[in-house]
């Protein structure tokens, strides 16, 4: 639900495509899939990953490109890689809605880095509200590998 009314969020520094997807993200699907909708949304970002592959280094640019927000490396270890989600997008939704799910946004990563290593990835997201940023932590199994069939599109 939306932390403000109807008139404020008319006034949201959020124009043409951004308002839009606010209101069908935070609003609508929310009422329409009810409690499925964080695990529907962590399946349609796998899925859409699966239809738009690229290689790792073309991640940050292609979560700019389809909205996301700025997608920024921050921590990398054997099992785990960490991600910063922030920019106008992030912080619009973090700032206005009681519970924004960046659950398409985990699944997207999820997938794509599972093509590119070849091993079973899942990722979470961790909403920080003072800092309006979200952690991507993708968990990395390397004992599990997965084929890697996909051919890369490259920018």
């Amino acid at each position: 639900m939306a932390k403000a009314d109807y008139q404020e969020l008319l006034a949201l520094d959020a124009q043409g495509p951004l308002f839009g997807e606010l209101m069908l993200r935070d609003l609508l699907l929310p009422d329409l899939l009810g409690e499925e909708t964080s695990s529907i949304a962590y399946w349609a970002g796998r899925a859409l990953a699966r239809k738009l592959p690229v290689e790792e280094d073309q991640l940050t640019t292609l979560f700019e490109r389809v909205g996301f927000g700025v997608l920024a490396p921050a921590s990398s270890k054997h099992h785990e890689r960490n991600y910063t989600l922030s920019g106008p997008v992030v912080q619009t939704r973090i700032a206005n809605f009681d519970a924004p799910d960046f659950r398409l946004e985990a699944g997207f990563l999820a997938e794509s880095l599972q093509q590119v290593l070849g091993m079973v990835v899942e990722a979470n997201p961790t909403i920080d509200r003072r800092k309006q940023v979200v952690t991507l932590t993708a968990a990395l199994d390397p004992k599990a590998p997965v084929a890697r069939t996909t051919q890369f599109i490259h920018h």
